[in-house]
């Protein structure tokens, strides 16, 4: 069944083809009414016979455009785009479909601990793997470190290096966990201790992540001359007829050695044999994380691998999604095939058709031909970067190739036939520039057979401190110069920035870092943009409850101040409680007060 749809300034408006004869204008006696500005009473006449249509104009001033060409009668396919004056118009096809009832949201219940001697043997067995793998490895300890702590129930897992104790690895299975590195630190340094007062190097205790209680299990230790804590911190687990702390700390071990061996390899490496149709290889230098957000986004893409579709990026600027269609082209049949990348703004619309499309002038013996990057595509994939600000004319010549299958050299009397995939890129909806007139809605469509929604970065927030490392140590591998990772204060005020300009703003950000730091030592909190520390800083506010309850928001604002002095004053409460104007006793008052 087919159907027109308006794209009207009140707003999209759907009319039913049910008629073989429909009158369309602005006029009450039409059947397809659209009272707007250049529409004329009677304008045009569309005619539907089984599941074709046809349009005729009535002798409208403006007449009638077919994607973008004027006609007088013209036989329209799905998807293609009608002009009455100001007003598009798009034939579509409806499909029947089955109504899907579904359940309203739930909140999904936190997950519980499945963990058992066995399956921390297999968790073990999988990091030795990934210890011993080089350059063979087809995962990342990220990934191993997420699937560990999600069969605890959910955690955390700091590794520091150096006597500073500087974070050498992370990752946490909620991003608000990411946070409590300095709580965790106070606590070790509170429990580092046996009853007769001697240091101990594997110790277990009841403690507290964030708000709730937990089993943290802690280990101190040297590897290859350097110092190493490990702490993990379990909300959701408890001990019971078996303890993991051995198995623990020999994950301990493990992480040290296999962070030295794989040094600046923390993106996925791809594997050296035959891909698979349904495996997506992702492109060098792209760091995934396992946030849910991006896991959504590669699931998606590896949706469309050998799909014989057009494929739309969306998202900010700066999210990598050059390097996305890369990984796109690579996992696919058409991986042996050019890539190619066409930028669709910073240049006049002369030099993109050129660019595009290609061109031909006259030469002293015989005419010059310039090869478009369409025709230098040709059997692989061609990149369309920030598409919505292809010049409107550009938009028609790009419907008339993939309509025709045809590129035309600019100023060329010849056509010569192209396969080529198309993944394009845009900033803002396509649908929303059709609706100002800034793009052919047939074309949005066309390019919008699949799409996939690039998450911010302000969206991932469990990458953060993934995309930070493997920053830094790109860095330091540039400098030639060694760091002792960064601190638990700079790490936090880094993971809750926001990051407006995305990847790019990161990697400068951290690249400034890594020049300021001396050797041998952490990048910290006073090295960070001014920036980046006021955001911590609003991050400490507490946030508003609807009850707007006084005592739980000063309790907050308590409770928030205390962790600040004792970060600053590095655990020490007689620091801390000068920062804070209180006495020592008073400040211990209120720490058992709130818990902490």
């Amino acid at each position: 069944m087919l159907r027109l749809v308006a794209y009207a300034p009140n707003g999209v408006k759907r009319f039913a083809l049910d008629r073989s004869e429909l009158l369309i204008g602005s006029g009450d006696d039409c059947d397809v009414q659209l009272p707007f500005a250049g529409v004329a009473a009677a304008h045009a006449r569309l005619h539907v016979q089984g599941g074709r249509a046809e349009v005729s104009d009535l002798g409208s001033r403006k007449g009638v455009l077919v994607n973008g060409e004027r006609v007088r009668r013209a036989a329209l396919e799905v998807l293609d785009e009608i002009r009455l004056g100001s007003i598009a118009l798009l034939l579509e096809e409806v499909v029947q479909e089955e109504a899907v009832t579904a359940d309203a949201p739930s909140r999904r219940p936190a997950p519980q601990s499945v963990m058992s001697p066995q399956r921390m043997l297999e968790h073990l067995a999988s990091v030795s793997a990934w210890v011993l793998a080089d350059r063979a490895s087809s995962t990342t300890l990220e990934s191993l470190m997420s699937e560990l702590l999600l069969d605890f129930g959910g955690g955390v897992l700091f590794l520091f290096q150096g006597e500073q104790q500087g974070i050498k690895f992370v990752v946490a299975s909620e991003a608000r966990w990411l946070r409590n590195g300095d709580q965790l630190l106070l606590q070790a340094k509170g429990g580092a201790a046996d009853g007769d007062g001697t240091p101990s190097r594997l110790w277990q205790m009841d403690g507290r992540l964030d708000q709730e209680d937990a089993w943290l299990a802690m280990r101190s230790f040297q590897a290859l001359d350097r110092p190493y804590l490990f702490i993990l911190a379990l909300p959701r687990f408890r001990p019971g007829s078996w303890s993991p702390l051995p198995a623990l700390a020999t994950l301990a071990d493990q992480l040290s050695l296999g962070l030295v061996h794989h040094v600046g390899q923390y993106e996925p490496i791809l594997f050296g044999g035959r891909q698979q149709s349904t495996e997506l290889a992702l492109a060098p230098g792209l760091v995934v994380g396992e946030s849910t957000a991006m896991k959504d986004a590669l699931d998606q893409l590896r949706a469309a691998i050998d799909q014989p579709i057009h494929v739309l990026l969306r998202g900010e600027a700066g999210l990598s999604k050059e390097l996305l269609a890369r990984s796109l082209h690579l996992s696919g049949q058409r991986r042996q095939e050019p890539f190619v990348v066409a930028r669709c703004q910073g240049g006049t619309e002369a030099q993109i058709e050129a660019d595009l499309f290609g061109a031909e002038v006259m030469g002293r013996a015989e005419p010059l031909v310039r090869e478009g990057k369409l025709l230098a595509a040709d059997g692989g994939t061609l990149y369309l970067e920030d598409i919505e600000d292809l010049p409107l004319p550009l938009q028609d010549r790009l419907v008339r190739f993939m309509r025709s299958g045809r590129v035309e050299p600019v100023d060329s009397l010849r056509a010569d036939p192209v396969d080529v995939r198309l993944v394009a890129s845009c900033r803002r909806p396509l649908e929303d520039e059709a609706a100002r007139d800034r793009f052919r809605i047939d074309l949005a469509y066309r390019l919008s057979q699949f799409v996939v929604e690039v998450p911010a970065l302000r969206a991932r927030r469990e990458d953060l401190p993934l995309l930070i490392q493997a920053t830094v140590n790109r860095c330091c591998h540039e400098t030639n110069k060694r760091i002792q990772g960064i601190t638990v204060q700079a790490l936090e005020a880094l993971a809750v920035y926001d990051y407006p300009g995305n990847l790019p703003e990161l990697e400068n950000i951290v690249r400034r870092l890594v020049y300021l730091c001396p050797s041998g030592r952490p990048i910290n909190e006073s090295m960070l943009p001014e920036t980046v520390r006021m955001a911590k800083v609003k991050g400490l506010r507490p946030k508003m409850s609807s009850d707007l309850s006084l005592d739980k928001l000063i309790g907050e604002c308590e409770r928030a101040a205390i962790r600040e002095a004792l970060q600053r004053s590095h655990g020490n409460k007689s620091g801390a409680a000068r920062l804070l104007g209180l006495s020592r006793n008073g400040l211990a008052m209120k720490m058992a007060r709130h818990g902490l």
